[in-house]
C-alpha cells in the first residue's frame, strides 16, 4: 500500500488548486490548460506519444527541440513565420492561438482584458514595444522608418520614458499589495486568478464602561 507524505499531498492539492483557476485557451472552461484540454484532441495525443506530446518545447519557426522561438537564428519567412506553431483553439497548424482568427476578441487574455500602455490583445504589457529601452524600438513606436528620414522630437523620447517610467512604479506598486493581500495572479496574464487567504477581519472596537 503506497502511503503519501504530508508535503506529496500538499504539493497535489497547489497543483489541483492551480488547476482549477487554470482558463482553457481551447474551450474556455477553467479546470486545465489547453494542452490538457479533452475537447481538441491534443491531451489524447500526448498521453499515446504522438504528435502532442512533440509539440512542447519546440522551436516554432524550424522545429528544433535543441532551442525556442526567441532564439532561433534561422530568418523569418513573412508568409509563413511559424510553420511548426499548433493552435490551440482551433488545432491548426502555422500559427498560435493569440493570432487565430477564431480568438481575434480576446488574443492572449482569456478573461479578457488588454496590455495596459497600447491595449494590443497580442502582447503583454512587459513586452510592449513601448517599453522597450533601445532607441530602435522607440524610433518604431513613433514611425521613424530610415536614419535619412526625419527623427521624432526629442519630446517625444522624453514623454515615452516618463510613461515607462510610470507604468513600472503602478506594476511594482501593484504587485506590492497584491502580496499583502494575499493574492495569486496568472503569470501570462497577469489577471488575479485565487486569493491564497482571506483578509483579517478588522478588529472589533469595545468599549467599556
Amino acid at each position: 500500500m503506497y502511503i503519501v507524505s504530508p508535503s506529496e499531498r500538499r504539493r497535489l492539492q497547489r497543483i489541483a488548486e492551480k488547476n482549477a483557476d487554470t482558463t482553457c485557451f481551447s474551450c474556455r472552461e477553467k479546470g486545465h490548460c489547453a494542452r490538457d484540454c479533452p475537447k481538441n484532441g491534443l491531451a489524447k495525443e500526448g498521453e499515446d506519444g504522438g504528435r502532442g506530446s512533440k509539440q512542447l518545447g519546440i522551436c516554432y519557426r524550424c522545429g528544433s527541440t535543441r532551442h525556442t522561438l526567441s532564439r532561433c537564428k534561422k530568418p523569418e519567412d513573412p508568409l509563413n513565420p511559424l510553420p511548426h506553431a499548433s493552435c490551440f483553439v482551433c488545432n491548426n497548424k502555422g500559427h498560435l492561438a493569440s493570432t487565430c482568427p477564431q480568438n481575434k476578441s480576446k488574443g492572449i487574455y482569456p478573461n479578457g482584458g488588454s496590455c495596459k500602455l497600447c491595449g494590443d490583445i497580442t502582447h503583454l504589457a512587459r513586452d510592449c514595444a513601448i517599453r522597450q529601452k533601445d532607441t530602435g524600438s522607440l524610433a518604431a513606436v513613433l514611425g521613424v522608418v530610415d536614419e535619412k528620414d526625419l527623427g521624432a522630437d526629442e519630446d517625444d523620447f522624453h514623454t515615452i520614458g516618463r510613461t515607462r517610467q510610470q507604468l513600472d512604479r503602478l506594476d511594482k506598486h501593484t504587485e506590492k499589495l497584491q502580496r499583502s493581500m494575499g493574492v495569486k495572479v496568472a503569470a501570462q496574464s497577469g489577471t488575479i486568478i485565487q486569493p491564497f487567504g482571506k483578509l483579517p477581519a478588522p478588529a472589533k472596537k469595545v468599549v467599556i464602561f
